[in-house]
């Protein structure tokens, strides 16, 4: 009896102090057996992410991961607003435009999205991409040029339309081509079908495309120009200049001037609170098993996970890890409850 008791204390303890904690994690038996990210199509930069992310997942927890493919950014989110999948992967152009309620996701069954950061990941570098024998090197050599247009994509179209605009070229001044999703309209460039392609420089299928016999060239888009990126902004804030010192086709000591904006997780505020905080925590504690797995994925660690984040709230099992691992700051503190409030604000006044 007398060990019945201590047992019982100890154990009294031991739920005392993880109370004080924070709350205890959910336990193994708490968790879905199954969860699924939503990604972009095989071949792409988000698809050999979100596989490394599932090799991490599944070792560091008792759930197992599925990968579901998507061309087009509703489809990718779809499937997070319904409940159907837990978390996602999309550029903080995507996730923007979701909450904000713009451009597709302006449409009735949608709206501003309660759409959430799981792990603000990688900074991208962007522009239209074409064949190096093109003769495409400015926004301006666009016109008559035939260009991209994928349904279902409002953060890569406008996004295309402001390099576009950089060069003082419209809808008008280029001929369009349909393309299914992100990787189809890069290989487009590749099967000749069209001149341009807006990629992160970091995609896989660039490297197909260097390997070609045309291979691979960006358009230009200069800091210097004010008025050009001004113009670009009008259409894609989200997209700012930086200068890309590492791509496929630059040689050595080479850099070409284009536009950035981060590579994020997420989720819907809806998604349970234990499941996101197991999977932040498993990506943290598996860095080393997916970090070798590509060139981009070091600049997922957990320091980056918070560091300027989209203007998007992050999501409540997130902040647990994140606070528990301190690299969340009353500062952000201030940063969450101020981003809570404008998505209220654009849901109110969007009814």
């Amino acid at each position: 009896m007398k060990f019945c008791v201590k047992s019982v204390a100890v154990l009294a303890l031991l739920g005392l102090a993880a109370c004080l904690a924070g709350g205890p994690a959910a336990s193994a038996a708490d968790l879905p057996k199954m969860i699924t990210f939503t990604s972009y199509t095989v071949g792409s930069l988000g698809y050999t992410i979100t596989s490394g992310f599932r090799e991490a997942i599944e070792k560091k927890t008792t759930m197992k991961v599925r990968v579901e493919p998507y061309g087009t950014d509703v489809a990718r989110l779809l499937p997070l607003k319904t409940g159907e999948s837990e978390i996602g992967i999309a550029t903080g152009a995507t996730a923007t435009c979701a909450s904000y309620g713009i451009a597709e996701f302006a449409e009735k069954d949608w709206g501003p999205q309660p759409i959430r950061q799981v792990w603000r990941g990688m900074t991208l570098y962007l522009t239209l991409v074409t064949s190096a024998d093109s003769g495409i090197k400015t926004a301006k050599d666009l016109k008559g040029k035939r260009v991209p247009d994928v349904p279902g994509w409002p953060a890569g179209m406008l996004s295309i339309e402001g390099v576009m605009a950089f060069g003082n070229i419209s809808w008008n001044d280029v001929t369009k081509v349909p393309c299914s999703g992100y990787v189809d309209q890069i290989k487009g460039v590749i099967e000749g079908k069209n001149d341009v392609c807006y990629a992160a420089t970091v995609t896989p299928t660039l490297k197909e495309m260097e390997a070609g016999p045309h291979g691979v060239a960006y358009v230009v888009l200069p800091a210097a120009d004010t008025e050009g990126w001004k113009r670009l902004q009008a259409k894609a804030p989200w997209l700012t200049p930086v200068v890309c010192k590492s791509a496929p086709g630059l040689a050595p000591g080479q850099s070409v001037e284009m536009g950035t904006y981060p590579y994020s997780l997420w989720s819907y505020e809806s998604a349970s609170p234990d499941v996101i905080y197991a999977v932040v925590k498993a990506m943290d504690e598996g860095f080393d098993i997916y970090k070798g797995m590509h060139k981009a994925m070091p600049a997922w660690n957990l320091k980056g996970a918070v560091s300027n984040p989209s203007p998007v709230p992050y999501h409540e099992g997130a902040i647990r890890y994140y606070k528990e691992k301190g690299v969340w700051t009353p500062e952000m503190d201030k940063w969450q409850a101020e981003q809570l409030k404008a998505f209220e604000a654009r849901k109110a006044a969007a009814k």
